[in-house]
C-alpha cells in the first residue's frame, strides 16, 4: 500500500542518516558550499558519502576494461548507501554523448529506486526577479512523472520486422531507416503523480492544479492521464481546490504571459522536463533551481544545473540551485524550521547585493554590476555569507574549521571517492 504522503520521510527520527553525493567537476564546489550552509544550521543529521556520474565510469573502465559490461556510472557501493540512508542530497553530474555503454547515473536510479515524482519548484527569488513584464508573482511547483513516457529507454533501432504489421501507421515507413521509441504510460503511474500533485496542494493550502497534456492529438497515453486526472479532481473538490487540464503547448504560452495563474502542474515525463525548464528561466534560471526525486522508499534530492566542465574546481558556480535543494531535503525530513532560514538566509544575501559575497553570474546578469569580475565571490564565499545570515557567529575561526570540514568531504582525488573498491 502507498504510503500516505510520500513528500515525507517515512520514518521520523531524532537524528537521521543522509547520502551526499557531489557529482562530477563542479558540482564538488556545489557541494562543498552547501554543506558549509548546512553545517551553519546544526543538524541531526550524520553524513555519509557516496559518488556517482562520469568520475564513477572513469573508475569502473580503470577496473574492468573498456567494453566490460560491469562499467557503469553508478557503483554497486552507491546503491547500498542509498539504500541505507533517509535521503540523498546529490550535485550535478556529467554526461557526455556518444560514449559506448554508458548510462545515465540519474535516470538509472530514478528507475531503480522507482522515484516517480521529479518535484520542481520555481519561485521568484528575492533580488532576482524575473524577466517578465510587470514583474509577476511566481510561485510554481512541477510534479514531473519521473519513470515513464519516452524516458522508458524502450527504443529500437533498427526496428523489427514484426514491428511494421502492428499498426497501420507504420505501413509508410515501411523500407526505411527508421528508429522507434515507445510513449509507455500505465494507469497506476498516472494516478500516483496525479495524487502527489493534489495531497501537495492540500497540504500546503494551494488551490489550483493543473495538468498538462497532449491528449487531443497522442490520444492513448496522454488520454490516459487526461481521465484519470478528470476522475481523480473529483474528489479533491470538497477542500477548495480548482482543477484544470490544458494542451502542454499552450501551458507553455501562458507560462510566460500569467505564470501567476499557476500554482501546482502536473505533467508527464517529457513534458514535464520541458515545462520545468522554462518555469525555472522565468525565476533566474537553473542556477537557482531545486529538484527532489521522490518514492515510496527513497528520495534523491539534486541541482537542476548542470556539473560546468570548464569550471570545475574554480569555484566560480552559483551554489543558489543546491542551497535551496537542501532546503526541499530538510523539508522532506520534517526540518521545517531549518529549511525556513536557509530560505530566508539566501534571500538576504541576494537582496543585499553585496561586492563578495554572490557569484559573478548574478552580479553580471541580475544586479548589472559593470565591476562584476572584481567583485565577484567565490562559490565557497557565497555560501558563507548565506551561513552568517543563519548563524551570525559563523566566523573566524568557527567558519574557518567549518570550511575545512566540508572541503575533507569532498575531496575530489582517487582515494577520497567511493565505489568500485579492489
Amino acid at each position: 500500500m502507498a504510503r500516505e504522503n510520500v513528500l515525507q520521510v517515512a520514518e521520523k527520527k531524532d537524528r537521521y542518516k543522509v547520502c551526499y553525493m557531489a557529482g562530477d567537476d563542479s558540482g564538488f564546489d556545489m557541494m562543498e558550499g552547501a554543506l558549509l550552509v548546512l553545517e551553519s544550521l546544526d543538524l541531526p543529521i550524520d553524513w555519509v558519502r557516496a559518488d556517482l556520474g562520469w568520475c564513477m565510469w572513469e573508475r569502473s573502465i580503470k577496473k574492468f576494461g573498456e567494453g566490460d559490461p560491469r562499467c557503469n556510472t553508478v557503483p554497486p557501493e552507491t546503491i547500498k548507501t542509498i539504500e541505507d540512508t533517509d535521503a540523498t542530497l546529490m550535485a550535478a553530474i556529467t554526461s557526455k554523448s556518444g560514449v559506448k555503454g554508458f548510462k545515465s547515473a540519474i535516470l538509472q536510479m530514478r528507475q531503480k529506486f522507482d522515484l516517480y515524482i521529479n518535484m520542481r519548484p520555481a519561485k521568484k527569488l528575492p533580488g532576482i526577479g524575473t524577466p517578465l513584464a510587470k514583474d509577476p508573482d511566481i510561485d510554481i511547483v512541477m510534479f514531473r512523472e519521473n519513470t515513464e513516457d519516452l524516458y522508458s529507454a524502450v527504443e529500437f533501432h533498427p526496428v523489427p520486422a514484426e514491428h511494421f504489421d502492428w499498426h497501420k501507421g507504420m505501413d509508410r515507413f515501411r523500407g526505411r531507416d527508421v528508429a522507434t521509441s515507445w510513449r509507455v504510460f500505465s494507469a497506476d503511474g498516472c494516478e500516483r503523480i496525479i495524487r502527489a500533485g493534489f495531497e501537495y496542494a492540500k497540504a500546503t493550502g494551494r488551490k489550483s492544479v493543473v495538468c498538462c497534456n497532449k491528449a487531443n492529438v497522442i490520444r492513448e497515453t496522454d488520454g490516459m492521464m487526461k481521465r484519470i486526472f478528470l476522475e481523480v479532481a473529483k474528489e479533491y473538490e470538497k477542500y477548495g481546490i480548482e482543477a484544470r487540464e490544458e494542451n502542454a503547448d499552450a501551458t507553455a504560452m501562458w507560462f510566460i504571459k500569467n505564470p501567476q495563474d499557476y500554482s501546482v502542474v502536473i505533467a508527464s515525463n517529457v513534458f514535464g522536463d520541458i515545462l520545468s525548464d522554462e518555469a525555472s528561466q522565468l525565476t533566474g534560471g537553473l542556477g537557482f533551481s531545486p529538484s527532489g526525486n521522490i518514492g515510496e522508499n527513497a528520495a534523491i534530492f539534486e541541482t537542476s544545473s548542470g556539473s560546468v566542465p570548464k569550471y570545475a574546481h574554480q569555484y566560480k558556480v552559483n551554489p543558489s540551485a543546491i542551497v535551496m535543494t537542501s532546503k526541499m531535503m530538510l523539508e522532506y525530513l520534517g526540518l521545517n524550521e531549518a529549511a525556513a532560514k536557509i530560505e530566508k538566509a539566501l534571500g538576504e544575501v541576494l537582496l543585499a547585493k553585496e561586492p563578495g559575497t554572490i557569484t559573478y553570474d548574478v552580479l553580471r546578469d541580475f544586479v548589472g554590476d559593470p565591476d562584476w569580475a572584481e567583485h565577484a565571490a567565490s562559490t565557497i564565499d557565497m555560501a558563507a555569507a548565506i551561513a552568517r545570515h543563519i548563524d551570525p557567529t559563523f566566523v573566524g575561526e568557527k567558519l574557518e574549521a567549518a570550511k575545512a570540514k566540508v572541503h575533507e568531504m569532498c575531496r575530489w582525488d582517487d582515494a577520497a571517492l567511493v565505489g568500485y573498491a579492489d
